[in-house]
């Protein structure tokens, strides 16, 4: 495996400004965690608990989009910013370089 370091100090190198631009985070009190899933479970109105279920997996949604363009982005700054081959990013990430191509494709289904 290859290594991928993070770049040291506060502001990013001119070659490790991301391809895309940065999305807006979800706030904190937002945030979806194991103990919200769990809230949802213990809802006793199964209306209420649907329309938590719903607001739940739209947010989980949300954040997989997000980090399926992170990922990507990371994927080609690791070869070109980088020079890494694609084969070398697939070994650090221990999946095969045809998993590579289907993400750099946007095709991010697992």
């Amino acid at each position: 495996m290859i290594p991928i370091q993070p770049a040291d100090g506060d502001e990013p190198a001119p070659d490790e400004v991301p391809l895309v631009p940065e999305q807006a985070t979800v706030p904190d009190a937002e945030t979806v965690r194991w103990d919200d899933v769990e809230a949802v479970r213990r809802e006793p109105d199964p209306v209420r608990q649907a329309a938590r279920a719903t607001e739940l997996i739209n947010e989980c949604g949300r954040r997989v989009t997000e980090l399926a363009a992170l990922r990507r982005t990371a994927i080609e700054r690791a070869h070109h910013d980088h020079g890494l081959t694609y084969a070398d990013v697939a070994d650090s990430l221990g999946i095969t370089r045809g998993r590579i191509t289907q993400i750099r494709n946007g095709r991010t289904d697992t």
